[in-house]
């Protein structure tokens, strides 16, 4: 039974990612890696893919679409399977991203159904209102662990990468640890990894 199915740099387009329905009968699927393939032009195969994550029963803890010119309308086409569906999702190197698809993305962030635990966002232009609409969507959301929001110069303390001021960052600090009341600060203590 198949568990990972790695289609990175294939020139999978629309309807490639529309072909893909073929597995629904494969229920073992962990993995799914599409990374480097150019879904700029490919909102209806995305479409595809997040109905058919929703349509099928599935074990898919990770879905890596790294690098593969995704943009706001892609996303918005994709997100709720994406974030219903997977445990792991990667949509870093996806620079045509702006807060118009990053504020779909929170909307399904803040969904009860819910499952992602890791979101890797790195390596785009979140920015500060960006990271305004991610941290509104972490508001409520139980399930993720972890997000990604790094550039390149990960781990040397350099964030231009994504241009996020601390003005922006400072939007995530009533999630982190709400101090509204007893309760909120118990509810909001997170651990950052």
């Amino acid at each position: 039974s198949l568990k990972v199915l790695d289609l990175i740099s294939n020139s999978i387009g629309n309807e490639g990612l529309s072909a893909l329905a073929a597995l629904a009968n494969c229920t073992s699927l962990e993995e799914l890696d599409l990374s480097s393939n150019d879904f700029s032009m490919a909102t209806a195969g995305l479409g595809s893919l997040s109905d058919w994550l929703q349509a099928a029963v599935w074990n898919l803890n990770a879905l890596s679409l790294r690098s593969c010119g995704i943009d706001d309308e892609g996303l918005q086409s994709l997100a709720n399977g994406a974030t219903n569906y997977c445990k792991d999702l990667d949509l870093s190197g996806n620079n045509s991203i702006t807060v118009l698809g990053l504020r779909r993305l929170s909307t399904s962030l803040q969904s009860d159904s819910c499952r992602l635990e890791n979101l890797d966002l790195g390596w785009m232009d979140i920015g500060d209102d960006g990271a305004e609409v991610l941290a509104r969507g972490l508001i409520g959301n139980k399930v993720l662990i972890r997000m990604h929001l790094c550039g390149e110069g990960e781990g040397e303390g350099e964030d231009d990468d994504i241009a996020i001021t601390p003005a922006g960052w400072s939007a995530f600090s009533p999630v982190l640890c709400d101090t509204s009341s007893v309760n909120n600060t118990y509810l909001s203590n997170h651990t950052i990894q």
